[in-house]
This record gives C-alpha cells, sequence and structure tokens, in this order.
C-alpha cells in the first residue's frame, strides 16, 4: 500500500487475483449479467478490471466523496455504457457523513478500529463528509425500471456492505450473484462480524461460491476475503 500511494500504481496479488477475475468471467456467462453495481467505486479500480476481462455490459459506479468522484467521471469519460454517480448506497435515502481517511480506497461511515489504524498508517481520519444517500432499489427504479436486467452487485464500502444489501430488498429477484469484502478482524468500529454478513445474505437465499484473500495477518489468518455469492431463489 505504501508503495501505491508513494507512486500512484496498483500493486496485486497476481494469483489470488488471476484466480478472481476468472471466477468473475465465469459469473458472468454463467448467469448472463448485463448490469454491474459497483458500490463503492472509487476511482474506478473494479470497473477497469470488468472491462479487460471481457465484460462489455453496462456498469453504474457509485462513489460519494467529491474528490475522489471527479477521478472516476474522468475514468469513466470515454465508455458509454459505464456510468457513475455521486451517492453513497445504503439501508435508507437521505445523508451520510463520511469519514476522510489518509487514502481514498479507505473513506468509510465508519471509524476505524483500533487494529485498523495499527495495521496501516492511512487508517487515519482527516477530515468529514456530508454525502447524499440512496438505495439499491431506489437507483433502480428510478434509472433501470427494466426488471429484465440481470444485475451482478459488487459492494466495497469499508463495513458498510450489508447496509447497502438492506437498501436492496426489492431488488434480490433481479439480483443474480454479488461480491462483498468481509472482514474476519474488524478494521472498522461497527462493522458487522463476517458470520452476521454471510447469515443475512444467505437468509436471502445467496451462498458462497468463492473466497478470495485480500491480506492477512503474520501468521496468515485472514483479515479481509472478497466473497462471490449467487442467489439460488433468481428465476
Amino acid at each position: 500500500r505504501q508503495l501505491r500511494r508513494r507512486f500512484n500504481i496498483d500493486i496485486i496479488r497476481a494469483g489470488n487475483t488471476a484466480i478472481l477475475g476468472e471466477h468473475i468471467k465465469d459469473v458472468v456467462e454463467t448467469h448472463r449479467i448485463d448490469l454491474v453495481l459497483d458500490v463503492g467505486a472509487n476511482t474506478g479500480q473494479f470497473g477497469a478490471y470488468l472491462r479487460e476481462l471481457g465484460y462489455t455490459g453496462a456498469i453504474h459506479s457509485f462513489e460519494p466523496v467529491e474528490a475522489t468522484f471527479q477521478a472516476l467521471q474522468r475514468r469513466t469519460s470515454g465508455d458509454a455504457n459505464w456510468s457513475c454517480h455521486r451517492m453513497a448506497l445504503g439501508r435508507e435515502a437521505g445523508t451520510l457523513t463520511m469519514n476522510l481517511m489518509g487514502a481514498s480506497d479507505l473513506n468509510s461511515a465508519l471509524p476505524p478500529s483500533a487494529f485498523g489504524k495499527n495495521l496501516f498508517a492511512e487508517f487515519q481520519v482527516t477530515g468529514q463528509e456530508q454525502v447524499p444517500l440512496s438505495t439499491v432499489d431506489r437507483f433502480l427504479a428510478e434509472h433501470v425500471p427494466d426488471r429484465e436486467r440481470r444485475i451482478f452487485l459488487k459492494m466495497d464500502t469499508q463495513g458498510f456492505d450489508l447496509e447497502v444489501f438492506a437498501g436492496a430488498g426489492q431488488s434480490l429477484g433481479r439480483i443474480r450473484c454479488l461480491l462483498s469484502e468481509l472482514s474476519m478482524t474488524p478494521v472498522y468500529d461497527g462493522m458487522p462480524h463476517y458470520l452476521t454478513s454471510l447469515v443475512a445474505f444467505e437468509e436471502k437465499g445467496f451462498v458462497m461460491s468463492g473466497l478470495y484473500p485480500v491480506n492477512r495477518n503474520r501468521d496468515l489468518s485472514f483479515i479481509e476475503v472478497d466473497c462471490m455469492l449467487v442467489n439460488r431463489r433468481a428465476a
């Protein structure tokens, strides 16, 4: 992370990313995905990765923090099938206070935990910003009324994923799969335990189809994982 911040480059674990990428390609093909909701888009890294994987369908990316959203806009400006929206998504519409961190991809509605602060130097609140808040249900009703769309919901909201999911209750029949970042050791105060998240997803018919490490402790135990789930109840 320090190298990435200093030189403005992305550094990834090639093995894990390659495997996750193949899984994403399989999910998109198997479930005939034609719409991706990229919630917690930051500067558009996930959307760009989808394009690299060969996905050419519609993407709606959501980034609430103004400065980061401007970078997202620049990244999406040349892609007619990729739209970006300056808003957070959650359980209900309104406004939300975002904690701004030392790195934009760590910005969160939640404050960093003691563990998080010790994990990376960037886990420090440098300011706050009031941002617009909507829901998946409201956004789809207003912008994507076609109920035949087959949706991939990607969530990377730094501890707020269950709130996003709670705001999608009327749309679950269209959401064929979802990707959520889970923390085994909470890096933000107030974020749900990873088992709480999995139970909430499974209660609505989503079952795991893959777990991919994001980072680990020194003893190789997981800190965070990307979890892919598919909707068993979707028609």
